[in-house]
C-alpha cells in the first residue's frame, strides 16, 4: 500500500472541500455562538448521560456497560447516516472524471476518498466520544477511586477510541458501497443504492424495539438494568456487528493492554479488507457510476419545461432540485416529519407517567408557569426546526457552481427570492402546524390557544427563513463536490442553527423577565411576545429582502 501517495491524495481532496469561514467579524461572532450554543452543550449533555449510566452500572459491577452502549449507538448512527455520504463521495463526487484520467491506481483513490470522508464526517463524533469518556472517568473516579480512573492504559485506550470508534462503521459502508456498485453494474437507477440507508435505519430501529421486550415498564432505569445484566438484545447484536468495540470497552474498563492491542489489530484487519476489496472492485464500480451519469444526462436533454408564471417556474425548479436529489430530500424535506411524529410518540407513551404526566396535570390545573413553558417549547421548535432542515440556509448554496445563473436568467431577483422562501414554507410550516395540534390535543389546550401557537410558530418560522437566506446569500458555499458536501460543509447552516438557539433563549429570557421578575400576568407575556415577533418579522422581511437582493447582485 502506497501510504504516502494516499496521504497526498487525501490532502488534495481535503483542500477547499469545506466552506472557509468568511473574513467578517459577524461570522466570527456566529462561530463563537455556534460553539458555545451547540457544540459544547451537546457534548456536555452526552457526558452527563455517560456519567449517570456509569454510576448506575457500577452498582451491578459493570462500569463499562454504559460506555459500551454509547459507543455502539454512535457506531450504529455512523453506519446509518454514513452509507449515503460514503457512497456519494466514492462514486458521484464531481472530481471523479478528473482523477480517473490520471495515472493513479483506482484503489489508492478510493482509500484517499475514504480517509477524507472519514475525518470530514467524524469531527462532531470525536467531540461526543471525548464527552463519553470524560463522563465515564469522572463516575469511576468518584465511585471507585482515582487510581482506577487514572489508569494509563485506560486513558490511552480512550484516546485511541476517540479517533477510531467511527472507523469500523465507515469501513462497512465503504465495503458495502464498492461491492454493491460492482455487483449491480447492470442497474441504471441509483434509487436502489440510496434506499439502503433506509433499510439500515429500519433494521436498527427494529432491533431497538425488540430490546424493549422483557424489561417491564419502558423507562431508563429498566433499560440500564438490562444493559448491566447483559440481556439487552440491541447491545448484544451491535456487539456482534461492530465486534472490535467491546474489545476497546474491556481495554478501558479493565486497563488491559492486551484488549487494546486486539482492538487495534481488528481495525487494521478491517482496513486491509477494505483495501483489497477496493483493489478488486472499485474500478468496476466507477464504470457503473459513469454509465449511470451518462444515462441521467441523456434523459435530462430530452425534457423541456414551459411555464407561464415566472414565480411558478422558479418554484418548480427549486422543488425539483429538492425532491430529485436524495441528499436534499432526506435532509431538507422529509426530516420535517420527525417533529409531529416525535411529538406524538413523546406524549402517547408518556402521557400517564413521568415528567410529561406531571406537566400535563400542571397545565390542566391552570398553572401559568406551565402555560409559559409550553409556549416556549412551541416557539423553540419553530425556530430550531426551520434551521435544522437547512432549506433556507442552503437556498443559494444549492445552486453550486451555477450560482451566477440566477443573476442572468430573465427572472427578477425578488421573484427568485420569494420562490426559495416559499419552498421552505411549504415543507416546514405544515409539519409545525401538525406538531402544534398534536401538542395541544394531548395538553388539552383551548382551540384559541392552539391557533395562537400556530400563528406564533409562523412568525418564528418566517424570521428563521429570512435570517437563513440572508446569511447564505452573504457567503454561499458553491465549491462543493456532491450534495452531501453542500449540506455538511456549509457553515451557514451551522450558524443559522446557532442564531435560532439564541433567539429561543431570548424568548425564554423574555418570559422570565415578564412573568418571574415583573410579575405580570401570563396574558401580558402572550401579547408582548406576539407584538415583538410580529414587529421583528415585518422589519426582517422588509430589510432582509433588500439585503438578499443586494447580495445576489454582488455575486460573481
Amino acid at each position: 500500500m502506497d501510504i504516502s501517495g494516499i496521504k497526498t491524495l487525501t490532502g488534495i481532496l481535503s483542500k477547499n472541500s469545506e466552506m472557509q469561514l468568511p473574513e467578517k467579524t459577524g461570522y466570527k461572532v456566529l462561530a463563537l455562538i455556534a460553539v458555545l450554543g451547540i457544540m459544547i452543550p451537546c457534548t456536555a449533555i452526552v457526558g452527563f448521560i455517560s456519567y449517570v449510566m456509569t454510576e448506575a452500572l457500577i452498582e451491578v459491577e459493570n462500569p463499562g456497560g454504559g460506555m459500551l452502549f454509547e459507543m455502539q449507538i454512535l457506531s450504529a448512527f455512523s453506519m446509518i447516516f454514513g452509507i449515503l455520504v460514503i457512497f456519494s463521495i466514492l462514486f458521484f463526487s464531481s472530481d471523479r472524471e478528473h482523477f480517473v484520467t490520471l495515472p493513479i491506481p483506482s484503489h489508492h483513490l478510493m482509500m484517499a476518498k475514504f480517509t477524507y470522508a472519514y475525518f470530514a464526517e467524524s469531527v462532531m463524533e470525536f467531540m461526543i466520544l471525548v464527552a463519553v469518556f470524560v463522563g465515564y472517568f469522572i463516575a469511576v473516579g468518584r465511585n471507585l477511586g482515582l487510581s482506577e480512573a487514572l489508569n494509563p492504559i485506560s486513558i490511552i485506550s480512550s484516546i485511541v477510541g476517540v479517533l477510531l470508534i467511527p472507523l469500523v462503521p465507515m469501513i462497512y459502508c465503504a465495503i458495502f458501497s464498492v461491492i454493491l456498485m460492482a455487483v449491480l453494474s447492470g442497474v441504471k437507477d441509483t434509487k436502489i443504492f440510496y434506499r439502503i440507508s433506509t433499510i439500515f435505519l429500519m433494521l436498527f430501529a427494529l432491533l431497538f424495539l425488540l430490546s424493549l421486550r422483557g424489561i417491564g415498564d419502558i423507562n431508563m432505569e429498566n433499560y440500564v438494568e438490562s444493559l448491566g445484566s447483559g440481556s439487552n438484545l440491541f447491545l448484544k447484536t451491535l456487539n456482534i456487528i461492530f465486534f472490535p468495540v467491546p474489545w476497546l470497552s474491556n481495554a478501558i474498563s479493565k486497563g488491559s493492554i492486551l484488549w487494546l492491542l486486539l482492538y487495534l489489530l481488528g481495525n487494521v484487519v478491517l482496513v486491509a479488507v477494505l483495501y483489497f476489496v477496493g483493489k478488486a472492485l472499485y474500478q468496476r464500480g466507477l464504470y457503473t457510476a459513469a454509465s449511470l451519469g451518462s444515462s441521467k444526462k441523456a434523459e435530462i436533454k430530452t425534457r423541456d419545461i414551459s411555464m407561464d408564471s415566472q414565480f411558478r417556474a422558479s418554484f418548480m425548479k427549486e422543488l425539483r432540485v429538492i425532491l430529485r436529489t436524495k441528499a436534499f430530500s432526506g435532509n431538507c424535506a422529509y426530516i420535517n416529519v420527525l417533529w409531529p411524529v416525535g411529538a406524538f410518540l413523546l406524549f402517547h407513551f408518556n402521557k400517564n407517567k413521568g415528567f410529561i404526566s406531571e406537566f400535563i396535570a400542571m397545565y390542566g390545573e391552570g398553572k401559568e408557569r406551565a402555560e409559559m413553558i409550553l409556549l416556549m417549547v412551541v416557539l423553540g421548535i419553530a425556530f430550531i426546526a426551520t434551521a435544522l432542515n437547512s432549506l433556507a440556509s442552503t437556498a443559494f448554496t444549492r445552486e453550486g457552481q451555477h450560482l451566477s445563473l440566477i443573476k442572468y436568467i430573465p427572472v427578477p431577483y425578488e421573484t427568485q427570492v420569494y420562490a426559495k422562501a416559499t419552498l421552505s414554507l411549504i415543507f416546514t410550516f405544515p409539519s409545525l402546524v401538525l406538531t402544534d395540534i398534536i401538542i395541544s390535543l394531548y395538553m388539552g389546550t383551548p382551540v384559541y390557544m392552539c391557533i395562537y401557537f400556530i400563528l406564533t410558530s409562523l412568525l418564528a418560522h418566517v424570521i428563521s427563513i429570512v435570517i437563513g437566506m440572508w446569511m447564505d446569500s452573504s457567503a454561499p458555499y458553491v465549491e462543493w463536490d456532491d450534495e452531501y458536501s453542500a449540506l455538511r460543509g456549509n457553515l451557514n447552516t451551522f450558524f443559522n442553527m446557532a442564531v435560532m438557539m439564541v433567539l429561543s433563549m431570548v424568548v425564554i429570557l423574555l418570559g422570565v423577565i415578564i412573568y418571574e421578575l415583573m410579575k405580570l400576568p401570563i396574558l401580558a407575556f402572550y401579547i408582548i411576545l406576539f407584538v415583538i415577533l410580529t414587529g421583528v418579522m415585518i422589519r426582517l422581511v422588509y430589510v432582509g429582502k433588500k439585503r438578499i437582493i443586494a447580495n445576489i447582485s454582488e455575486m460573481s
